[in-house]
């Protein structure tokens, strides 16, 4: 999710000050030995948890669902005890509005503040600018939205992710075009990190089954893709796999069916489902069949996802956003593994990373420490991670379902 914009200065009027004394809700991830429910004993200490996301710039609506998950995470986990003291969390909530320049200036940030932890980032391409500079300072990160495969690419023990990686999404979305019967396959991406790195990984599997392909790309942010549209148009393919994000999306489809090829599938990845993407399509009518996979278990697969909706909705009044819940669960395996290192020191919290075991909405998971096929280090490892288990979602009467 790559922005050129270069700023000059960040904006901190996004700090959010969590300090949360009470608690109301029933966690929807397995209860931890030391937790409080709320009641302080003894000494109580604040500890700054960083959550590095994008509430403004092309996906505010992305971003909004992370820090609504990491919210409700604070509320249920946010007040812990560790040898007699209570602790109590404050989120640093800073937007780097998905650009990598401003992402550098956010993680520079928090370290300047002192956290024990980041969410985030929300996008690969900002997540990309904020690795070295975690890994410099060795605090962990943990992000519950990026895919793309290059963000764990140099194998740091930094980063880790409770999304799954691309490299199975990608394979996924190919194999759907293939059994939708496309036979020649445009795939198009936005030059940013995470779109190019899915949109390979469906390109290489297409073609090793044979499938013509055409590769084209455009900009985040373009709004004209009338020489795409005549490409594609002179290909005549059977499908076109878009994996950029939305707003994007979103308009190529509008142009594509403006110029007669509404037929055409038309696919993405996680980063085209969105509720936004039928009113930039101009309509249902245009969104109506559009395909999107996503990087985890389908809903109703996820065991703690029913409690996890009811609260959201209740909280929010709105459904859950994309990716809600994997940032929800990132916050509590960083609080899981600080009780689990029993300490605040950012190396020891790095190390029980690595070997925390959690038990959260999505289903029990844990992180690699080494590449192992598809997975590469601090790669959520959860049971079932297979192609095969990627949910796939089509767009019926303006809103996306689950294709069963």
């Amino acid at each position: 999710m790559v922005h050129e914009r270069t700023r000059t200065f960040l904006a901190l009027s996004l700090v959010i000050v969590l300090a949360l004394g009470m608690f109301g809700v029933t966690g929807c991830a397995a209860e931890t030995d030391g937790e409080t429910d709320g009641e302080t004993t003894g000494e109580v200490e604040i500890i700054k948890v960083g959550v590095q996301t994008a509430l403004t710039g092309p996906l505010p609506d992305y971003g909004a669902a992370a820090k609504n998950g990491i919210e409700l995470a604070v509320e249920d986990f946010g007040t812990f005890e560790m040898d007699g003291t209570t602790y109590q969390v404050e989120l640093v909530v800073l937007d780097d509005k998905a650009e990598p320049a401003e992402s550098a200036v956010v993680a520079q940030t928090m370290v300047d503040e002192g956290v024990v932890g980041v969410i985030g980032s929300l996008t690969t391409g900002a997540t990309l600018s904020a690795i070295p500079i975690y890994a410099e300072n060795r605090i962990p990160q943990i992000s519950g939205s990026v895919t793309g495969p290059a963000a764990n690419a140099d194998g740091v023990d930094t980063f880790y992710r409770t999304c799954w990686n691309d490299a199975v999404q990608g394979e996924a979305l190919a194999v759907w075009a293939m059994e939708l019967g496309a036979e020649k396959v445009v795939l198009m991406d936005d030059n940013g990190a995470y779109a190019v790195g899915l949109a390979d990984v469906a390109e290489d599997t297409l073609q090793a089954e044979g499938v013509e392909t055409l590769r084209q790309n455009c900009q985040s942010g373009d709004k004209d893709f009338s020489a795409q549209v005549a490409n594609v148009k002179e290909f005549g393919p059977d499908a076109i796999i878009f994996t950029g994000y939305h707003p994007e999306a979103g308009l190529m489809r509008k142009q594509m069916v403006e110029a007669g090829l509404g037929d055409v599938i038309f696919m993405g990845g996680d980063g085209i489902k969105s509720a936004e993407l039928v009113a930039q399509t101009g309509g249902e009518a245009n969104a109506e069949g559009i395909y999107a996979t996503f990087g985890g278990f389908p809903e109703e697969q996820q065991p703690g996802y029913a409690a996890f909706s009811a609260k959201y909705e209740e909280t929010y009044g709105e459904a859950v956003g994309p990716y809600a819940q994997n940032n929800y669960d990132a916050f509590g395996a960083l609080i899981a593994a600080i009780k689990q290192a029993g300490s605040l020191d950012t190396e020891a919290i790095i190390e029980a990373l690595q070997t925390v075991e959690y038990e959260g909405v999505t289903g029990t998971f844990s992180f690699a420490t080494a590449a192992d096929g598809p997975v590469a280090r601090g790669d959520v490892v959860v049971a079932g991670l297979t192609p095969a288990n990627v949910p796939r979602y089509v767009v019926e009467g303006g809103e996306f379902v689950s294709v069963k």
